[in-house]
């Protein structure tokens, strides 16, 4: 121990001076949270430091290039130790009086006191790093923590990681009157499984920021002679119908390539178990996560079913959770693959609070199919009507683009549906994938009848319904009577189970459709 380390401190060798009962006296990080906090600033200083690298090793100019840009790599090194240095030795951490504290700053000290009854979780994470030292990182969750954590420690020694999960069971959180199965259940993403739900993502998506950081890198490494490289760029361009089809499969087939890479570093050995009131859930490849989910504040489940897995029969379940809803996608997965018949029974072993069937929903009336099919089909025909204009010698082809928009319009519609039975609702629609919404009545934060001029003339209506601050659902074009209906019966939740009608469940100010 330092000497200039307060009272109570303990070196990463000796025993805590903490106890369940007492708390955890202020102390420092481990000393491995130097280097983990020095990785942090490292990554920071990635985009500027990558730029200077690349503009000194390809924008010529004196001297030997790869001997100045290790220079500026040793400086960036340099600076993001000495800046994970001192960020550990301004950091103070403890637990007393009921609270988590954490204390850091240099000039200016910055003091975070989280009680632990408001404690929703304690989750942390096993990176590399972390592993190589025998230690872990932990973030501290609260319900409105959103999507970075109150309070983030990124490496302490295991033993204080048990002693704060033991101060906040004995605080006592809001999920300690959840009801729990009466036997443990656990269950594992094997390999294979691993394997199809990385090749069956399919999120493309993923390539749009690395292509919208192209223009700055490129104005960074030529500067003046970006007109010249443009120039020169534009002899890659394709020309032909052929060379952008072949430009087009190529960038696809790298997005789903990455998005697979992706997905089995999120997701290699996912584990989740029930834990009494709470939910366990183990994931990550290269960083070990750990995620504890309040069951209390489970408030829906998304069975999703991609367009790449739902030929096959997989899904993929999610969970909306209290406090959560701006967490990465990953850490909002109950479960990354299940064959859709093993949905339910899942559901029924490790979350039975909000297990229902996800088949046999009351449908839109066959009248409503036209309103599906024609707006899709609509705009993929006017679409390709402008691409026979541009491009005179593709007609009429870019006409059949009509054909996937009415064949789109018609999936909806197969899939809208809802059903409300012991006070439980599900709700299903289609975006690009088949959603199926899974949530207790008497949750809804807000639902409501939307009805156009034109659907109250056809007596239809849109029934839409929100849960939580990341689930929303609608199922457009039911028979006016039947989303009456449909709205009367979820506000006749509200009197079952308790719910004042505004807070926190509102009503959605449009009213049911005339009748």
């Amino acid at each position: 121990m330092s000497s200039d380390d307060p009272p109570g401190d303990a070196g990463p060798g000796e025993p805590p001076l903490s106890s369940p009962v007492t708390g955890i006296a202020p102390r420092r990080l481990h000393p491995a949270g130097i280097a983990v906090l020095a990785l942090g600033s490292l990554r920071e200083l990635a985009l500027p430091l990558g730029v200077a690298l690349a503009a000194t090793i390809f924008g010529g100019g004196s001297g030997q290039p790869m001997l100045r840009a290790i220079v500026y790599a040793a400086i960036g090194a340099a600076v993001a130790a000495l800046a994970g240095y001192i960020r550990w030795t301004t950091t103070r951490w403890s637990v007393g009086e009921g609270r988590i504290r954490l204390r850091t700053g240099v000039l200016s000290e910055k003091e975070t006191d989280v009680p632990l009854g408001r404690v929703q979780a304690i989750d942390t994470v096993h990176g590399p790093l972390q592993r190589l030292f025998g230690v872990q990182g932990v973030q501290v969750q609260t319900a409105g923590g959103g999507r970075e954590s109150e309070i983030t420690l990124p490496a302490i020694r295991p033993a204080d990681v048990e002693l704060l999960r033991a101060a906040v069971r004995r605080q006592g959180g809001p999920g300690a009157a959840a009801a729990a199965p009466a036997a443990l259940a656990e269950r594992r993403l094997g390999r294979r499984r691993l394997l199809v739900a990385a090749l069956t993502a399919g999120q493309v998506g993923v390539l749009l920021p690395l292509l919208a950081v192209v223009p700055q890198l490129s104005e960074e490494l030529w500067g003046n002679d970006l007109e010249s490289a443009g120039r020169e760029g534009m002899r890659l361009v394709p020309e032909s119908a052929p060379e952008w089809i072949l430009a087009g499969l190529a960038l696809l087939v790298l997005a789903w390539l990455v998005s697979t890479a992706g997905s089995v570093l999120a997701f290699a050995g996912f584990t989740i178990a029930r834990d009494e009131d709470r939910l366990r859930v183990r994931r990550g490849l290269l960083a070990r996560r750990e995620a504890t989910v309040p069951v209390a504040r489970v408030q829906a489940v998304r069975v999703v079913e991609g367009l790449l897995r739902r030929p096959f029969g997989l899904a993929t379940v999610h969970v909306e959770v209290a406090g959560y809803a701006k967490e990465a996608a990953a850490a909002q997965t109950l479960f990354p693959l299940l064959r859709r018949a093993e949905v339910e029974p899942f559901l029924a072993a490790l979350l039975p609070e909000l297990a229902d069937v996800i088949d046999g929903l009351e449908g839109a009336p066959r009248r409503s199919l036209r309103r599906y099919v024609l707006p899709p089909a609509a705009l993929l025909l006017a679409l390709g009507a402008g691409a026979c204009l541009a491009v005179p010698g593709a007609a009429p082809w870019p006409l059949l683009a009509v054909l996937p928009g009415a064949a789109y319009g018609a999936s909806c519609w197969g899939a809208a549906g809802w059903r409300i039975e012991d006070g439980r609702l599900a709700v299903r629609f289609r975006r690009m994938a088949r959603i199926t919404v899974l949530a207790p009545a008497a949750r809804l934060q807000e639902h409501g009848v939307r009805q156009t001029v034109l659907q109250r003339r056809a007596r239809l209506a849109d029934v839409e319904v929100r849960v939580g601050a990341g689930t929303a659902a609608a199922v457009r074009h039911l028979d006016a009577s039947v989303a009456g209906r449909v709205f009367d019966a979820l506000r006749r939740e509200d009197v079952v189970f308790g719910l004042p009608p505004s807070e926190p469940h509102r009503q959605s100010a449009r009213t049911a459709p005339r009748r």
